[in-house]
């Protein structure tokens, strides 16, 4: 039996708002691609803030309202979105500027799936007795600092933000959890440079293009037909370990690349838009951080009660894997 409880979920936003108006396009043919709809307005990091400083903001906040010491953490586990340098990752960086000076530091990346696996990972280490409190941060620091994609339509879903997710032990949050892989879809979305000319060189040599996700009319088909198949099927694997059906849901919260997968996702599991929550229309796409920035942002806006079943689900980047999980709240 778990014991592991979260305690607490906050969101920091950067203040920097980006509205549509702003953005332009250099006329691309999928500018009109309704994957691409659904934002309203978006959150830009870069340059205000670094990752490392995101994630810092992000963890002050979860400690201050929690009334928890900095140096009371056993464990910071790291998931971001671009780190401040390609080696190495942000959590130490994090983890001294807040002063967990008893804190290990663990970075896990999963893309969408970061945050589940993280907390999977989390309950293991204090299920197991080997630590006590636990810190998750997640941070998206991506599109702010891709100013050449941001002249392309598929840049308008993206957004940036932090998460910080505190766990201990005590009253189990988290009644089932799954994840599955599947490595036929690796590369099916990647983010790669773009050509320099005629020429397509890897992000590690010199002279390669600027950063971009190379969307396609296939790819975004084919994205479709796999996230419509193994998300739907990974939200009922869970609420099935939980003893649960999709009717005890009090709140379904999923990874939200537009408008179409978010209400078809809420069909295909049997949950409605009011017993529902996201962010889509003004933060958009976040990546890792989408799941926990809106429950966070759900906590807030006090759409969550003590006893409520909330079902978290997501895939990462082409469908390569999938994780959801299924918690009774307990405030």
């Amino acid at each position: 039996m778990s014991s592991t409880r979260v305690v607490d979920v906050v969101n920091f936003m950067p203040e920097r708002v980006v509205r549509n108006s702003e953005l332009t396009h250099d006329g691309h043919d999928l500018s009109e691609h309704k994957f691409f709809a659904g934002v309203n307005e978006r959150r830009f990091g870069s340059p205000d803030y670094t990752s490392a400083e995101l994630g810092t903001a992000a963890l002050k906040k979860l400690l201050d309202r929690n009334g928890v010491r900095a140096e009371d953490l056993d464990l910071i586990i790291c998931a971001a979105q671009f780190n401040d340098a390609f080696s190495p990752g942000i959590g130490t960086a994090v983890q001294h500027a807040v002063g967990a000076t008893s804190a290990a530091v663990l970075h896990i990346e999963n893309g969408c799936c970061s945050w589940i696996s993280a907390l999977n990972t989390a309950r293991a280490f204090i299920d197991s007795g080997h630590y006590r409190r636990i810190a998750i941060v997640t941070v998206t620091n991506f599109i702010s600092r891709l100013t050449e994609f941001q002249k392309s339509p598929e840049s308008w879903v993206l957004g940036d933000g932090a998460s910080a997710t505190l766990v201990a032990p005590g009253s189990p949050t988290i009644l089932s959890l799954h994840e599955q892989a599947f490595g036929q879809n690796w590369g099916a979305l990647r983010v790669e440079p773009d050509a320099v000319g005629e020429q397509e060189l890897p992000h590690w040599e010199r002279g390669s293009g600027p950063l971009t996700v190379k969307f396609s009319p296939n790819m975004l088909a084919r994205l479709w037909a796999v996230t419509m198949e193994c998300l739907p099927e990974a939200a009922e694997a869970a609420l099935d370990k939980a003893g649960l059906t999709a009717d005890d849901i009090s709140c379904l919260i999923t990874h939200q690349p537009n408008e179409s997968y978010i209400a078809e996702w809420r069909k295909r599991i049997g949950v409605d838009a009011s017993r529902a929550h996201d962010t889509l229309s003004v933060y958009g796409n976040m990546f890792q951080s989408s799941l926990p920035v809106t429950f966070a942002d759900a906590l807030e806006k006090k759409k969550i009660s003590t006893g409520d079943v909330i079902a978290f689900a997501t895939f990462t980047h082409g469908g390569e894997q999938v994780s959801s999980m299924v918690w009774r709240w307990t405030g």
